[in-house]
């Protein structure tokens, strides 16, 4: 996971389903730094980490098909 990255964000609080916005930083304090476009304008949004779910715009790269787990 790279900072800062796009990400789709949700959160029933403020009534956001799916906001695209980049996230800036995780802080110690429990919330999510998250630049978000606002009446056409940017501003830095804090979101608790509790409350909030967060979806990396960039998928993952596929994994090796061929893995082999030891049992």
């Amino acid at each position: 996971m790279e900072i800062p990255s796009k990400v789709s964000v949700f959160n029933r609080t403020l009534e956001i389903k799916g906001k695209t916005g980049t996230l800036i930083a995780i802080n110690e304090s429990g919330f999510y730094e998250v630049t978000l476009e606002v009446q056409q304008r940017l501003h830095t949004v804090l979101f608790p980490v509790t409350e909030t779910v967060l979806i990396f715009n960039e998928a993952l790269p596929p994994a090796a098909e061929e893995l082999e787990i030891e049992r």
